[in-house]
């Protein structure tokens, strides 16, 4: 009898496959970078006498500055006697537009002048108690160095406050703290991103109002940068202005913002001081971010403050959102040649408005470190991994961080990242490796690829979310073998002190000592 040649459709089991939902959902969290940015139009609507201003300001502040000090191959140029520098610099052609307007700035600079002397003679008489004299720039000036600075810094803010609206849907902040070094930045991108509900940017009804902020409270440093943020902020309600940091130590905040102010701090007592300030001033659950330049200085001023909180605070009362995926010792401090340190991408104002270098360049590129830092347990804390995490939100903070941009090779790209517990590794991504899909196993966990096609397209900044195939962890490895050894001696060292002096519970000590070491290094 011949065999039943047919197909049975009703036993093939249904696909595991991760729907295109999941998976967008997925690389949104983990692709956190963003590319080139745009400030809001709203900014950029200058006015003509506003325009006129821009011009006027940043020839002064900025050419004069720049093009005075140059010199010429032929040797020195003989100066006229009776005239100044200035007097000189304007007989050339490039600088006669700048001549009608020499009369109103001599009586400006004799106002500075004095201005000056008098703050040099109130701070003799000063106590201890005293507050000190309000700093006071010059109007043009402030106009210039925020002319300057706005669309970078403006990006790099808008970035950090992405990232942290994309890994926390749930987090809304009611009451803000905002000190920056460049006027109405964090105003502006903290709008943009959570809008209030009477604002221009913003929608109407309940659900905006869920997803505003009530109050934000802006620390300018002179009467000139908050009259400028005051300007620029005009169509953003529940804005307060204060000149001193410290006038209300009373109020909660669910977030403080801090860009641009340690380097401000020459000293390290100073700047922890500072930064257990903010750290009061926050609710619980409330979030700290940190932002300085993208330099070895700056780096060093956030990796001291990352210790601090390492040191003193036990691992269940905070933890890292961004940039770190551990709460252990940064692998980066110990190489000695790297430091950590992203980049954003603006494009710059338009050139009538104000010329900032050659007008071939449209787009600016601002490097930055940054710490942001929530005062609650974290999920690395409540999870013991990846697997048992609930949402993708939460898988997140175990995910690698890439900390250079990635390299493109012919089928291969390498990646350097820093993951869990402490460690700075290179992943390469080969074209050759097996394509396993992202599948939903039965118990609910998901089995992830290698992710080939995603890692070329991932940025300077974002997680990686697929599984490590190739690892190689002493691609960037300086520290010489010596260092290490003295640092493991200084670790023991700390170790045997604190068992004799400090008193620390079982699960803190199990916690640490289940991690690398935390303090010099592994």
């Amino acid at each position: 009898m011949a065999a039943l040649r047919r197909f049975k459709f009703d036993k093939i089991a249904e696909s595991q496959s991760l729907s295109a939902q999941e998976v967008d959902h997925l690389d949104r969290v983990s692709m956190v970078s963003l590319k080139t940015l745009k400030i809001p139009e709203q900014i950029c609507n200058a006015k003509n006498d506003q325009q006129e201003l821009c011009r006027v300001a940043s020839h002064f502040a900025v050419q004069i500055a720049a093009r005075g000090g140059g010199r010429r191959r032929g040797g020195k140029k003989k100066k006229k006697k009776g005239r100044n520098k200035l007097e000189n610099l304007l007989e050339k052609k490039s600088y006669q537009c700048l001549k009608q307007h020499l009369a109103e700035y001599q009586n400006k600079w004799k106002d500075m002048e004095q201005m000056a002397l008098a703050h040099a003679e109130d701070a003799r008489h000063m106590g201890k108690n005293a507050s000190p004299a309000r700093m006071t720039f010059f109007p043009e000036s402030c106009i210039a160095y925020t002319l300057h600075n706005f669309n970078a810094h403006y990006g790099v803010m808008y970035r950090v406050l992405h990232e942290i609206k994309t890994r926390l849907p749930h987090f809304v902040p009611r009451k803000v703290l905002v000190y920056s070094g460049v006027p109405a930045v964090a105003v502006v991108a903290l709008n943009e991103l959570y809008p209030s509900a009477n604002s221009s940017s913003g929608g109407s009804g309940d659900r905006c109002r869920d997803r505003s902020c009530e109050r934000i409270v802006a620390v300018e440093s002179s009467d000139s940068f908050e009259s400028i943020s005051k300007y620029l902020t005009e169509r953003i309600p529940n804005v307060m202005y204060q000149m001193n940091l410290y006038n209300n130590t009373r109020d909660k905040y669910d977030l403080v913002i801090t860009s641009h102010t340690l380097l401000t701090l020459y000293d390290y007592n100073a700047r922890n001081l500072y930064i257990k300030n903010m750290w009061e001033r926050l609710s619980p659950g409330g979030i700290l971010i940190i932002v300085e330049s993208g330099t070895p200085t700056g780096f060093r001023m956030i990796h001291s403050i990352r210790e601090l909180f390492i040191t003193e605070l036990k691992y269940d009362k905070f933890h890292f959102i961004a940039p770190c995926p551990h709460e252990s010792i940064c692998p980066l401090a110990l190489t000695g040649k790297d430091w950590c340190h992203f980049a954003q991408r603006t494009h710059r104002l338009s050139h009538h408005i104000y010329c900032k270098g050659s007008r071939a360049k449209n787009v600016e590129e601002l490097k930055y470190s940054y710490l942001v830092i929530r005062k609650c347990e974290g999920p690395r804390t409540v999870y013991k991994c990846e697997a048992d995490a609930l949402t993708p939100e939460e898988k997140s903070f175990f995910w690698p961080r890439v900390v250079l941009p990635t390299i493109k090779s012919g089928k291969h790209v390498l990646i350097d990242v820093c993951s869990s517990p402490q460690n700075f590794e290179r992943l390469v991504v080969t074209k050759s490796a097996s394509l396993i899909p992202n599948l939903r196993t039965p118990n609910g966990s998901i089995l992830k690829g290698y992710g080939y096609k995603s890692a070329r397209k991932l940025l300077w900044g974002d997680l990686f979310r697929f599984t490590k195939r190739i690892s190689r962890p002493d691609a960037r490895l300086y520290t010489p073998e010596s260092t290490k050894q003295h640092l493991y001696r200084l670790y023991n060292k700390h170790k045997r002190r604190q068992n004799v002096t400090d008193v620390v519970d079982r699960q803190s000590r199990e916690h640490f000592e289940s991690r690398a070491v935390q303090f010099y290094g592994s």
